[in-house]
């Protein structure tokens, strides 16, 4: 059984810790149990051409270009200007912590030399026999975006093979409208076993389709604590409390640390994935305080395992304190994550608020109790998965043709005559009924051969050969293309993901 896993890895915008060490977790846990198991790598749909290494070069960039094109979009101008402001001021700190990510993505992962996304997957041959989307917040609706194709395994290379979805979660973006809805279960119809993060996400599925779903662990908590001690990079400083917040301002994560600091006299690391220069204890704080940005994983795992006190915001946060065993506290988080994996463990007293007493609230957490839970846990989040990969059934039978066939997408017809461009547009659906259109243009005394498609999936734009396969126009080599001719019949494109086809009108010379 050859699996290919898909998740979110090493195109973490911010650097998230959480998501190479999940994916790490997964596959080491498949390669113990003797599955050959590969990572593809994998870019999300929001990704669009963004530079790991050098976000402020990227927002630079995307700044001068929206300049240009919308200079009356003020506010996504303010913004770009915010965000290049700011990952400027970090410039040589992130190029650290990327080398440092993809030092332990190199030395660890088994992963495609190919790089994919949403498009290529559509036109690439992948030789997996079973295909795993694994966990966090891959089945939410991207803004301006919409689902990401890949994480629910809706690819064309992947039709017709065993699909399993382990620990996904929808985060706070999700379906709203019926048709938003219709899109999310037509995707879950083809995927064989399901497992999800959250009881929310469980009853959802559960309550709208015949789907069964079950509730499993994170991946980082299929190991037990002497798996990620082999990880771990001890920090020089002693007797801190460490501040590690994501994603939200943590305001009230923030204000609870540094009360509870000042009274315990303890010093106070503050680690997060935004792109701060200082990080946001104020210098008036009056507590000891270091911000750091410029780490790897295992360092990462070290402030974690040696931390006195843990305050987190972080859903991966407190997976790894508990398995550190950590005393940790949990600020608000939007979405229910968090306060469903607290409750899991029956530890829903660490989560707080703004009026929460931390000053006169510090019971140590029972360990004894915990690790009982997670054992429970994890024998049946591992249960699960071997039995979906080993068990598997017969997969229902789905008219993936009849799917893609309900797509329409924009063909338009373009000419080039001298210095004057022309184009004429329409509306076709791709079912192999409608016809090209008569050339409507004139080349002088040229006469008009046929025409050559350039077809847009998604965001990747393909030459259409005469072979009938599609070919990357950026490594196009002079592969002879397709001709239509007018009044022929559009021929049916077996992928998902059709944007526009581009008629490039071919004269005789």
């Amino acid at each position: 059984m050859k699996v290919g896993i898909i998740s979110i890895n090493m195109y973490s915008k911010y650097l998230n810790f959480a998501c190479p060490l999940h994916t790490f977790a997964f596959q080491q846990f498949l390669l113990q149990h003797q599955i050959e198991a590969t990572v593809i790598n994998y870019q999300p749909i929001y990704f669009n051409g963004f530079d790991m290494i050098h976000p402020y070069l990227y927002y630079k960039n995307q700044l001068k270009i929206l300049k240009k094109k919308s200079p009356e979009n003020i506010k996504k101008i303010e913004d770009y200007k915010k965000k290049a402001k700011a990952w400027k001021k970090i410039y040589k700190e992130r190029e650290i912590r990327y080398e440092k990510f993809q030092n332990f993505i190199d030395k660890y992962y088994k992963k495609t030399k190919v790089c994919y996304n949403s498009a290529s997957l559509e036109v690439s041959s992948l030789d997996f026999d079973c295909y795993i989307c694994a966990t966090d917040v891959i089945w939410k609706k991207e803004p301006h975006e919409g689902f990401d194709r890949g994480f629910f395994l809706g690819s064309t290379c992947m039709e017709k093979k065993l699909k399993i979805s382990y620990a996904a979660s929808r985060g706070v973006h999700f379906a709203k409208t019926d048709e938003e809805k219709e899109e999310f279960f037509q995707y879950i119809k083809d995927i064989d076993e399901i497992s999800v993060r959250e009881e929310s996400l469980k009853n959802y599925i559960e309550e709208n389709t015949n789907k069964k779903a079950t509730v499993v662990l994170d991946p980082v908590l299929l190991h037990p604590q002497k798996f990620w001690n082999k990880y771990v990079t001890p920090p020089k400083e002693e007797h801190y409390l460490l501040l590690y917040y994501v994603v939200e301002k943590a305001t009230d994560t923030i204000e609870q640390a540094i009360q509870f600091a000042r009274k315990n006299h303890l010093k106070i690391i503050e680690i997060t994935d935004r792109p701060l220069k200082h990080g946001r204890i104020p210098k008036n704080a009056f507590v000891k305080h270091q911000y750091i940005y410029d780490i790897g994983l295992e360092e990462w795992l070290g402030y974690i395992k040696y931390a006195d006190y843990i305050f987190t915001n972080s859903f991966h946060g407190c997976c790894f304190s508990l398995l550190f065993e950590k005393n940790f506290y949990v600020g608000k988080r939007n979405g229910d994550k968090v306060t469903h994996l607290l409750d899991m463990f029956s530890l829903s007293d660490r989560y707080f608020n703004y009026n929460f007493d931390i000053l006169n609230h510090n019971p140590p957490i029972d360990y004894s109790k915990v690790n009982e839970k997670l054992e429970k846990y994890r024998k049946s989040s591992c249960q699960f998965l071997l039995n979906a990969i080993h068990n598997s059934k017969d997969k229902c039978q789905i008219d993936y043709d009849a799917i893609k066939k309900k797509q329409s997408y924009r063909i338009v017809y373009t000419n080039q005559y001298k210095h004057k461009f022309e184009e004429v547009e329409e509306e076709v659906l791709n079912n192999e009924k409608q016809k090209f259109a008569s050339n409507p243009f004139k080349n002088g005394k040229s006469k008009f051969l046929y025409w050559h498609l350039v077809v847009q999936i998604d965001k990747n734009w393909f030459y259409y050969s005469a072979n009938r396969d599609f070919i990357d126009v950026n490594k196009y080599q002079k592969e002879e293309l397709y001709c239509a001719k007018e009044k022929e019949v559009i021929p049916y494109f077996p992928v998902h993901g059709l944007h526009k086809v581009i008629a490039k009108a071919v004269w005789e010379k």
